[in-house]
């Protein structure tokens, strides 16, 4: 790192040296040469592009020119002595205009008017040019910005500055000798250019189903992936955050799921090169709507604050290129490149603040101390008892006290006022509020032909639950060159990151929500206050063991430490004006180390032992013990070696004089390599405070650690690699007629040795076919009030093949038997006979407009996606060998529209600095459906798939007709007026004999109905900038609606299997408050009564599971039904204020005083508040009930900017 600043420091020093070479130097010698002629030979030897109307340079008369080592200009000056013609030069482009007689001699009695043009940066714009409205009289700005301009002596007179990518200013001359400009970003979409990855296109020529993103335009200081910041701004792309903890990453779809069993996420590219997540987590994993990935994903090293901008590619034609690897879409990163200029260091500070949970918040509804000891009061009144605890805590300890003679009655009433006092605040104990910082400090600059950026990054965010933290490095680096026919880009990227976090398996935030607040954390010394917990092992079962919550997190957490560098370096070179090469050659290295440390005196270890920490273990005890002596460590390392190389060759050529015809075409080579090399291990009886040493146990006295030591495989350890080869090649041919009609062909063949043989004998071409129509360009070329409008459609095939799929059976070699003495093997993958690739077929039509001054813009959308042999699993009874296997039978359809709209209500004249006033509404709907799952012919394949009625309510289950990740409820009949008790539809077991005849998805869809799906069909956001001047503001809101959710478990996790009462040191949710007491509540209240515990015991029996009923099992109890019925399945539909930023840019004069250029402070916030159904009863909407571990919410925070550039 030394070396690199050591290196960008020489670099800037000679900047100067750079600029004087801008003017290239060159021989020229041509006699009776024509204009064009001339022009051609400057193309050739020094790369400049010419900007000229061919009919007036035709009226030239040939020359002869004859010089020795002259600038552009001269050889320019030259040719245009003696005639009309006037020259800017920007960049390596020249444009040739001519003037009128009048206007030359209005030159006669000009007037000088000298100025300066920057950014809102304050950085310099050179190239930039200045006319005279309604003249041709024109300067262009130099490498510092500054321009010189006549004007003829008119009196009113206005200047006109343009600049590609940002907004035309016009400026009023009324006499002033300087006129200052600072120049906005353009934000019509329709003038710029998409970048796919392998192509950069002019967006009036593109047929695909593109969108691009400024990063500026979403950028939310404090929010630290951009994955995140992705959310409610790209129509048909689903996120969905599952949890509030630092670092965690979201899961997007993009245009609906197109595969099953493979990997559902869109492909991220940065700077065309496809990147690859740092851990190789199964698809199964990634895909499971309740998995929170913390370990990051492909882009979790990258610092926002170096990206330019993004594009995220949809449709068939769009995504195409990219091979099999893309059939859920492709979003391309294309990072920050330098800029012509000096050097400029720019500087960013976020301090941001976010805050923890809150018995206060209405997320959170659940009793207080005085509430639970009410409630377990009413619990002994009705003679419920707890037959089979030992951790007699809160009221029900204090009464076991005075039951056996330790309180008298006194002591008991006064340990019970108490007890209703204590409102332990858990939420304080275990999160807390927490203030993060980010900095980000870059240099750029250079010349026309080389330029630079660099920038280094460090970001420490910290999670509200208390020792967690997300600490991120980053650096970059991108170096862009040009010469004659040259050029070349060498990029790098760099990033270390460290998370910690309290271990998973603590469950800390389900503890919580769900530990009686009535329990204290200390002791009145200040110690940890501990209670008994039932050991769950073989070492310690039916033994009570010491917990303490905080105590816990202490000693059980997890550390990742990850580091990675991505090297690109991009080699181009012109033949000729209509072909170009391009040689791309990418390398990348990732390490991930994760890291569990258990010590000797948490719970874990304990349950693990056998007793608690201290305690001298029996001859007995040793020989049970799992881990005798010290704690526990577990290692997961992942490396990540990735390499891509590429040739393309690009053409573009009219193929007529009058430049009608126009070709674009590339064809390409490319191969890749990801290999992934892991180990990963546990550690029984770590010693850190011995060095970190491993203890040495003797197996003949502890036999029980001894065997776990030589069976287990973690324990011995596990080495894995994976490698992952691909050779493709690619076409793309588009031919454009009158600037105004596109027709496209994209096509690509996949090889690789993960596909299975029999899908590289059948290699699946992915192809594309599209077409638009630049109507602007013809039709309505003279309606001025349409700025822009084009048609887009497309079709195309995409294919996807799973890596483990082959027709041959798979036998996974594994390690010596100890008792057999050989060798064993498995079955790793039954083979799939009729392997074949899944296909999707993609249709997409746009239309994109912009009207009345670009006041209006706009794009409509609409897609339908249908996979046909999508890979389905098949679950099987086990005497097959296998639980389960995959077969290509499945066909899914995704379809919808998606608009995004962008309107600018007010906007106070041309001038920059009035008042402003955008409107970004976008909407995105898609549809999804499992049309097909049926099996082939094959006899194995006709076997019922086992489907189970945990997958109708998990939503895991295959349901013909309905969409993936639908989910079912029971049906709720209401509470008996008896006892309280939940009823439900068609459970009576007066069905027993009609359910044993009917096939077991048909008994499920009897009890249960549909409730929805888990992911939503419609999302999309409204933002709203206004600016005025200096200021700036804007907030945005994103909405979500088509999703159901389940409430959290009443029962789930307070059930002990004796008494339907909660353990005593388990809280309760409020909503038992109003729970049925008496006959007649059932009228008003769907909250169970208290059952006897004899009734509770017959509860847990129900008709379906005893006897030979259990061929059709469709449900645990009556408890589980209720926490999985449709009384508790509630809309997850929200609107939320996901951002506002306010940023005011400080004075010019004021930013000379302290010698920067420009400055600017501000403050933000994220995740502000969500309206969402009053049926949450407070809780999250990406909070689920399926699971019985509750994740955080995702949490408000708040935010404190500063910028500075020098």
């Amino acid at each position: 790192m030394k070396t690199l600043l050591l290196w960008l420091f020489l670099v800037s020093l000679n900047v100067s040296s750079v600029y004087s070479q801008q003017q290239k130097r060159m021989d020229i010698s041509m006699k009776k040469a024509t204009l064009v002629e001339v022009f051609g030979e400057i193309r050739r030897v020094c790369g400049y592009s010419f900007v000229y109307d061919s009919d007036a340079i035709k009226t030239v008369k040939p020359i002869s020119i004859d010089l020795k080592n002259a600038t552009v200009g001269e050889i320019l000056d030259k040719c245009f002595a003696g005639t009309s013609f006037v020259y800017l030069m920007e960049d390596n482009v020249v444009i040739i205009k001519q003037q009128k007689v009048s206007e030359i001699r209005g030159q006669q009695t000009a007037k000088q008017v000298v100025g300066w043009v920057t950014d809102e940066k304050k950085m310099p714009l050179p190239g930039v040019t200045v006319i005279v409205k309604g003249l041709t009289l024109g300067s262009a700005t130099d490498m510092n910005g500054k321009y010189t301009l006549f004007l003829p002596d008119i009196d009113k007179v206005s200047l006109l500055y343009s600049f590609i990518g940002m907004e035309t200013v016009e400026m009023k001359y009324t006499g002033q000798d300087t006129i200052n400009v600072v120049m906005k970003e353009e934000h019509s979409e329709l003038s710029e250019v998409v970048v796919t990855g392998y192509q950069t296109i002019d967006r009036r020529k593109n047929t695909s189903a593109v969108q691009s993103i400024d990063m500026d335009r979403i950028k939310v200081p404090g929010v630290q992936t951009v994955d995140q910041l992705l959310e409610s701004h790209v129509p048909g792309m689903i996120f969905m955050q599952n949890s509030g903890q630092v670092g965690a990453a979201p899961k997007l779809r993009i245009r609906g799921t197109s595969t099953i069993l493979g990997n559902q996420e869109p492909v991220w590219v940065l700077d065309g090169i496809v990147l690859r997540d740092p851990v190789n987590v199964s698809p199964t994993l990634i895909n499971n709507l309740d998995f929170v990935n913390l370990v990051g994903n492909a882009i979790s090293g990258i610092n926002p604050e170096d990206i330019e901008r993004i594009d995220i590619l949809k449709d068939a034609s769009a995504t195409a290129l990219y091979g099999a690897k893309a059939a859920n879409g492709v979003i391309n990163i294309t990072t920050k490149k330098g800029k012509t200029g000096p050097p400029s260091v720019t500087y960013s500070l976020n301090g941001k603040f976010t805050a923890r949970p809150r018995y206060s918040d209405k997320s959170i509804y659940l009793m207080n101390s005085k509430e639970r000891v009410a409630y377990s009061r009413e619990i002994i009144e009705k003679g419920l008892s707890y037959p089979t605890i030992n951790n007699w805590v809160g009221y029900e300890g204090a009464l076991e006290k005075y039951n056996s003679g330790i309180y008298n009655y006194q002591q008991f009433t006064d340990e019970v006022s108490r007890l209703e006092t204590v409102n332990t605040d858990w939420f304080d104990l275990i999160t807390e509020d927490v203030f993060s910082n980010s900095h980000t400090l870059s240099l750029s600059g250079g010349s026309t032909n080389i330029r630079y950026y660099a920038s280094l990054g460090y970001s420490n965010e910290k999670g509200v639950i208390k020792g967690e933290k997300n600490d991120r490095y980053s650096s970059s680096l991108n170096i862009n060159g040009n010469f004659n026919k040259f050029s070349f880009s060498f990029g790098m990227l760099a990033n270390k990151g460290v998370r910690e976090y309290v271990n998973s398996e603590v469950n800390i935030l389900d503890y919580a929500y769900n530990t009686s607040r009535a329990i204290p954390a200390f002791n009145e010394d200040g110690s940890y206050y501990f209670y008994n917990v039932e050991g769950t092992t073989a070492a310690s079962h039916q033994r009570s063991l010491a917990f303490n919550a905080l105590h816990e997190m202490e000693n059980y957490r997890d550390e990742y430490n990850n580091s990675g560098i991505t090297l690109n370096m991009n080699l181009n070179y012109r033949f000729n004006d209509w072909l170009k090469t391009q040689f791309i050659f990418s390398y990348s290295i990732n390490n991930t180390m994760q890291e569990t440390f258990v010590d000797e005196n948490s719970y874990y270890a304990a349950n693990l032992r056998g007793t608690n920490y201290g305690v001298v273990l029996t001859p007995d005890q040793k020989a049970t013990s799992l881990l005798p002596v010290g704690g526990e460590y577990r290692e997961d390392y992942t490396r990540n070696d990735n390499y891509t190389t590429r040739l393309q060759f690009d053409f573009t050529k009219f193929l007529d004089s009058e430049q009608k015809h126009l070709i674009n075409a590339a064809v390409g080579f490319e191969l890749a390599s990801s290999k992934y090399d892991g180990k990963r291990q546990v550690h029984r009886g770590y010693l850190p405070e011995r060095g970190k040493m491993i203890a040495t146990l003797d197996p003949n006295v502890y036999p029980s650690f001894a065997s776990w030591s030589l069976n287990e495989k973690d324990a011995r350890g596990v080495i894995s690699d994976n490698v992952q080869n691909e050779m493709s090649a690619y076409l793309t041919l588009t031919y454009t007629l009158n600037n105004a009609y596109s027709f496209n062909f994209n096509t690509r063949a996949d090889a690789s040795n993960k596909f299975g043989d029999r899908s590289n004998e059948k290699i699946l071409p992915v192809w594309s076919v599209s077409a638009s129509w630049d109507m602007k360009a013809n039709i309505l070329r003279n309606v001025n009030w349409v700025n822009g409008l084009s048609v887009r459609a497309s079709f195309g095939y995409q294919g996807n093949m799973l890596s483990n799929q082959t027709p041959e059976l798979i036998i996974k070699k594994g390690n010596m038997n100890d008792y057999f003495g050989e060798y064993e093997s498995n079955i790793e993958h039954y083979p799939n006979p009729n392997l074949r690739w899944e296909k999707t077929g993609a249709l997409n039509g746009s239309v994109d407009f912009a009207l009345f001054n670009n006041r209006i813009r706009g794009t409509f959308s609409y897609f339908y996606k249908k996979t046909k042999d999508a890979f389905l699993s098949k679950t099987v009874a086990d005497i097959n060998g296998v639980e389960s296997y995959v077969i290509n039978s499945g066909t899914v359809e995704n379809k919808g529209f998606e608009i995004s709209f962008n309107f600018t209500p007010l906007k106070a004249g041309a001038e920059v600095g009035g008042f402003r006033w955008d409107i970004d509404p976008q909407l995105g709907q898609v549809l999804n459906t499992l049309l097909t799952k049926a099996v082939n012919n094959d006899s194995f394949e006709k076997e019922q798939d086992e489907i189970f009625y945990t997958n109708y309510l998990d939503g895991t289950a295959l349901i013909k007709g309905e969409p993936l990740n639908t989910f079912f409820s029971y049906r709720f009949k209401g509470l008996s007026p008896e006892d309280g008790r939940p009823m439900f539809y068609n459970v009576e077991q007066e069905h027993e004999q009609e359910y044993l005849k009917m096939d077991r998805e048909e008994v499920f869809r009897r009890v249960m109905k549909v409730s929805g799906t888990r992911v939503p069909v419609l999302q999309g956001g409204v933002s709203n900038t206004f600016s005025y001047k200096r200021m700036s503001l804007s907030f945005n809101f994103s909405y979500s609606f088509g999703s159901k959710i389940r409430l959290m478990q009443l029962y789930g996790s307070n059930s002990n299997g004796t008494t339907v009462a909660p353990l005593p040191e388990r809280n309760v949710r409020r909503e038992f408050v109003k729970r049925w007491q008496r006959p007649g509540d059932e009228e008003h209240t769907n909250i169970p009564g208290l059952l006897s515990n004899a009734a509770y015991s017959a509860t847990l029996r129900p008709w379906w599971k005893t006897g030979n009923n259990n061929s059709i099992n469709f449900a645990d109890n009556i408890w589980q039904m209720y926490d999985n019925s449709d009384i508790r399945t509630v809309s997850g539909n929200y609107l939320k204020l996901q951002s506002f930023v306010f940023n005011y840019t400080l004075p010019e004069e004021f930013c000379k005083k302290l010698l920067l250029r420009s400055a600017y402070i501000g403050i933000s916030g994220s995740n502000l508040f969500t309206i969402c159904s009053s049926k949450l009863k407070g809780q999250d909407p990406s909070q689920s009930g399926t699971t019985n571990k509750l994740n955080l919410s995702i949490r408000p925070s708040y935010s404190v900017n500063l910028g500075v550039t020098f």
